[in-house]
């Protein structure tokens, strides 16, 4: 199997991704993004997105109150591969996750990494890394994002990336084909609109061994937008050619959920004017103006001196959350929200608390964890308006989780909090010691976005 580590933090989302063996996908039942638009179009109204899986769960309830369901069971029992959460759907009833497991489906012959989409309501798992035909990718895969329907999932496998229908079936690969882009060895990220139309992802240049033999890209790190309806595929402008003067920091690009607006890093001085602090930074480009913002600034627009950051994210209230790697003129390391309109900064949770994961829809929630013994966490919801934490990573009769609990993601309604631990004492029977299960957690929270 290829083995990822669900036993490290993942704080915040971070934008960096597991790189994947360089090989092609097996089989070529692949529909390219041209060929896909009549797909996506008649797929355009809102009660057509609701996707086979997804159909059945939109008017579903939530969990009882502090109920914890096992994500990662076969026939009632827990699975014996580990497992790392990736997505949940709006209503909270479906959960995207990748496993190194081969028993979730039949013929998972394949010895990889896979990403699964299991209904809660059901019980009904599907692999998404399949061909159209449902033949399973020999490179497996690595979720990205996923619709909040649930309708469209976006995955990496080998160097490329590549949007599911649930509902039909339909792979389609987003990112052009193998050596078609001059200097370019492969693509990675997958950010997508709620509708599943627009996706974008960064390139991995082509690299030459430096002088202090370290590798440097032969081009700049780039982000591309696909409209996966119309085919058509853009470069967004985040440098000037020549690597040493900046380019696209790490592996991922945020796209904010109308499709209009793309949040990303850069260590490029040129995109705004007066970016003088010699930093990366945070940006937000608007696709339908062209202007660039830069959001990593103090509230009276000091441009930032923290020089890292993780997890940014495009809110649907005009805001942008990111997270820093250390102490800056912004405050103590930890979750920021930008407010686009107005240019306020808010330090949402600061490290001396733990490691912010999800900010709800309407800001009042933050999930994150928090070290309780050696290297372990537990996750917790904390109230912004109150200041009160709850325990999320904790048995339905409310026992604190005795092993790793990481990765949380919240559903949209607030309804539901997906996460992955190593702890044996959250569900009965007890899991299989040292492999890192997927649990759903009902809570009563605002919606998160």
């Amino acid at each position: 199997m290829t083995a990822f580590n669900p036993a490290r933090p993942l704080r915040l989302g971070s934008i960096a991704v597991a790189v994947l063996t360089l090989a092609a996908c097996g089989g070529g039942d692949i529909t390219e993004p041209d060929t896909a638009a009549a797909n996506l179009a008649a797929a355009d109204e809102p009660a057509a997105r609701a996707g086979t899986l997804a159909a059945s769960t939109l008017a579903a309830g939530s969990l009882p109150a502090g109920a914890i369901e096992l994500v990662t069971s076969v026939n009632g029992r827990a699975a014996t591969a580990s497992s790392q959460t990736c997505s949940v759907s709006a209503n909270g009833r479906l959960v995207l996750f990748a496993s190194d497991g081969a028993a979730f489906v039949a013929s998972d012959t394949n010895g990889r990494t896979d990403v699964f989409l299991k209904n809660l309501d059901t019980g009904d798992i599907q692999r998404v890394t399949t061909q159209s035909n449902g033949a399973q990718l020999a490179e497996g895969g690595s979720c990205r994002s996923m619709t909040p329907d649930g309708r469209f999932v976006s995955f990496g496998s080998g160097t490329a990336v590549f949007v599911k229908d649930t509902q039909t079936g339909q792979l389609t690969q987003a990112s052009p084909a193998a050596g078609t882009v001059p200097q370019v060895q492969g693509y990675f990220g997958g950010s997508m609109s709620a509708d599943g139309r627009n996706i974008v992802f960064v390139t991995q240049p082509v690299t030459t061994q430096g002088v202090r033999f370290d590798l440097i890209n032969v081009v700049p790190r780039r982000i591309m937008l696909r409209d996966l309806q119309t085919g058509s595929l853009q470069t967004l402008a985040t440098d000037n050619g020549i690597v040493a003067q900046g380019q696209v920091i790490g592996l991922g690009a945020a796209i904010s959920s109308d499709g209009t607006r793309v949040a990303f890093v850069s260590s490029f001085a040129g995109l705004v004017p007066g970016d003088n602090n010699n930093r990366e930074d945070v940006f937000v480009r608007d696709l339908d103006s062209g202007s660039t913002t830069l959001v990593s600034s103090t509230s009276e627009g000091v441009a930032s001196t923290a020089g890292q950051y993780e997890g940014v994210s495009l809110r649907s209230d005009n805001t942008v959350s990111f997270g820093t790697a250390g102490l800056s003129n912004l405050g103590p390391r930890g979750l920021y929200l930008k407010d686009l309109a107005t240019g306020s900064l808010t330090l949402v949770l600061g490290s001396p608390d733990g490691d912010a994961d999800a900010l709800s829809a309407d800001g009042r929630h933050v999930l994150f964890t928090r070290i309780y013994s050696n290297f372990d966490r537990r996750v917790f919801l904390r109230d912004r308006a109150t200041g009160q934490d709850r325990l999320v990573s904790a048995s339905a009769s409310g026992t604190a989780s005795n092993g790793n609990s990481t990765g949380p993601r919240m559903s949209r309604d607030g309804s539901t909090v997906v996460f992955g631990s190593s702890a044996r004492n959250l569900v009965s029977p007890r899991p299989q010691a040292g492999v890192f299960q997927v649990y759903a957690k009902s809570v009563a929270a605002s919606g998160a976005n």
